[in-house]
């Protein structure tokens, strides 16, 4: 059984090797990442972070990575997967956890015709499902969780297990509602 770091450091090296990127693992520009751990993680107070325990799922947590340049989040990656033809793949679950100043659902109000932005509303936080069902953005207090799966089934099953890395937020209560300007791009960084 590979151990937590071992695994964290093959899914970093994995991230910048193959070009993951900030979007999510499934895009294919190169992305300057820093290692980081559940430590790390739970000692960070940027902004509040969200994540699906140590497995979800089917799949333990494979590694925890920060970026911070043009893009800002942390990133829970989940399971592992068997790059083809020297090409990257991504992981089966990834959790990024944005600063609802830089990432938001008002930045969806004026997608292009076709995009299919599916506003809902999960454990009490507001929410898209986006990219036929293989992304799902939540907007809980000061942060936007954004999950990407295979499935929309998937995706829910994730959100019923986010909780905070803190004990504040317990998997399957209700999220904290968006802090005031965060649902309409207002809340400043």
């Amino acid at each position: 059984m590979r151990s937590l770091v071992g695994v964290a450091a093959a899914a970093l090296g994995l991230l910048v090797l193959t070009g993951a990127q900030a979007g999510s693992a499934r895009d294919d520009a190169r992305v300057p990442a820093e290692r980081f751990t559940l430590d790390d993680a739970r000692a960070f107070d940027e902004y509040p972070l969200y994540f699906a325990g140590d497995r979800v799922d089917g799949h333990s947590l494979a590694a925890v990575v920060r970026r911070s340049d043009t893009a800002e989040f942390v990133s829970f990656i989940y399971g592992d997967c068997t790059p083809a033809d020297g090409m990257g793949c991504a992981s089966p679950i990834e959790i990024q956890v944005w600063p609802a100043c830089r990432r938001h659902l008002a930045l969806y109000e004026s997608s292009p015709a076709g995009v299919g932005v599916e506003r809902t509303v999960v454990r009490g936080a507001p929410a898209a499902v986006l990219d036929d069902g293989t992304r799902l953005e939540l907007q809980s207090g000061r942060a936007t969780i954004v999950v990407f799966a295979e499935t929309r089934a998937r995706l829910g099953r994730i959100a019923g297990n986010l909780r905070s890395l803190d004990p504040g937020i317990a998997r399957g209560g209700a999220l904290p509602p968006p802090a005031a300007g965060a649902l309409e791009g207002a809340l400043e960084c």
